[in-house]
């Protein structure tokens, strides 16, 4: 027996290990939001900037706080070097340990069949493989967030005061991450035992080991960023800026409704569509141990729709939280299948949706690598000791792929510089060089194209005493 269930983990963890790490470090980082951290962190290795990294503009990053900079710093720490796969790499450990979380939920509230099962589902769920190959702090946060609920779910809902005591301070950790966000396991736990036990016992989260640990790990940083960035730069930017406002407004039209609903099937894709069935099977009678597991699912699921679904900013990665109650939910439904053939129908359909999936990941990556040319850029600024700037370009993905400080800068200020006898290069897009009429102390001498936009790199020359500026030739 006990072998059996050896082979049966070792088999696990080669699929899912498999699974993620297929095509891993091939599609490339591309986008301000994916470099952004990469860049960060490369500030962290290469000027020691751990508490508060600067991005190339040279002021401090304040919107998030540093955890996924210092993950890639510590996985590109060997070789020194900040590359795709060091970037990507805490994601894919985080989106390996996530699995295993889910798997540890399964086999706990149900069964080993629904833990087993809900783990190969997670693993194959189009939101979860792509963010396990990202440089962004969501895969992170969902692991965190997974950890803390799966403790809350060890201390029985809260009865057993050392895990909830390790949930506090695992919520503290998740703030970390992405700031705010990491509450979320807090409000899920609060919402489930007032629907499940009611509203007297709220008192089984009453912790003063586990408060102190949560504002031992979570205030520092917002200190720290408060001190370093300034307070009115903090407050106005990243409090009420980027944690209230950005998420809080009024941004309800026809488009961000559909995304409410599209945004959630898609990163649960292919499996939400096994998703009514698990609803269908939660709704007919069934044994009263299963209520609070099931219960505690749906909580995790509607708690977090409704918070992310009330933003005012919308983000198909922001919805990844739903991923493991979803993945849980269709491990219980197989759970309750006649046993006859169900294991063989899984296995059919599982890798049907694996093969299916890595055609099209193949083709999806080659295709979206191919929006990103930077050859000649690279040609011809590469090592040149002149300083690079960036025009309605995406100028993180510049900073990164080129491994080089190339802040954004404005027409007048590059004309400025231009016209004070800098030598210096502008990267800018080619619907912003339309409106701009030619300028004898400029040179084109090099295209590309980033994140599909076009753009031109302009070098700048020695002016003609009467020149005409960009800044009057653009007012014309």
């Amino acid at each position: 027996m006990i072998a059996g269930r050896t082979g049966h983990l070792v088999l696990l963890a080669l699929l899912s290990i498999g699974v993620l790490s297929f095509n891993f470090g091939a599609r490339h980082l591309i986008t301000n939001d994916d470099t952004r951290f990469p860049v960060l962190a490369r500030d962290v290795l290469d000027n020691g900037h751990w508490l508060l990294p600067r991005l190339p503009d040279g002021l401090p990053h304040l919107a998030k706080p540093p955890l996924m900079a210092w993950l890639i710093a510590l996985a590109s720490w060997h070789g020194g070097i900040v590359s795709v796969r060091t970037a990507a790499l805490p994601s894919l450990l985080a989106a390996i340990g996530m699995a295993w979380l889910t798997w540890w939920l399964g086999a706990r509230l149900f069964n080993q069949s629904a833990g087993g099962v809900a783990l190969l589902v997670i693993v194959t769920m189009v939101g979860v493989h792509a963010h396990a190959h990202s440089a962004m702090p969501d895969m992170v946060q969902l692991c965190v967030l997974t950890a803390a609920l799966a403790v809350f779910a060890a201390s029985e809902w809260g009865r057993r005061s050392r895990y909830v005591s390790a949930f506090y301070g695992l919520i503290g950790l998740a703030t970390w991450s992405k700031g705010a966000a990491g509450l979320l396991p807090l409000t899920i736990a609060i919402v489930f035992i007032i629907a499940n036990d009611g509203p007297r016992a709220l008192e089984r989260l009453v912790s003063i080991p586990g408060w102190i640990l949560l504002v031992a790990i979570a205030v520092p940083w917002w200190l720290i960023a408060a001190r370093g960035g300034g307070e009115e730069r903090f407050v106005n930017a990243v409090v009420v800026s980027d944690q209230l406002a950005w998420y809080f407004g009024r941004n309800w039209g026809w488009q961000a409704l559909a995304q409410r609903l599209s945004h959630p099937l898609a990163v649960t894709l292919p499996w939400c569509v096994a998703f009514p069935l698990a609803i269908r099977a939660a709704r007919r009678p069934m044994e009263p141990a299963l209520t609070a597991p099931l219960r505690f699912l749906f909580v995790w699921l509607a708690t977090v729709f409704a918070i992310i679904a009330i933003s005012n900013e919308q983000r198909e990665r922001y919805y990844l939280l739903l991923c493991p109650p979803v993945a849980l939910l269709v491990g219980w439904w197989y759970s309750t299948l006649p046993e006859r053939r169900r294991a063989w129908a899984f296995a059919t359909v599982w890798g049907t949706v694996v093969m299916v999936g890595a055609l099209a990941l193949r083709f999806d990556t080659q295709r979206y690598n191919a929006t990103t040319d930077l050859a000649q850029l690279r040609h011809v600024v590469g090592d040149a000791p002149a300083p690079v700037y960036a025009m309605d370009v995406p100028e993180l993905v510049l900073s990164f792929n080129l491994d080089r400080r190339i802040p954004a800068m404005s027409v007048d200020d590059f004309e400025t510089r231009v016209r004070h006898g800098d030598h210096a290069y502008l990267v800018i897009s080619d619907r912003a060089l339309a409106d701009v009429a030619r300028d004898p102390c400029l040179e084109p001498i090099a295209r590309g194209l980033a994140t599909r936009r076009a753009f031109t790199v302009l070098r700048s020359r020695p002016c003609p005493p009467m020149s005409t500026s960009l800044t009057e030739s653009t007012r014309r």
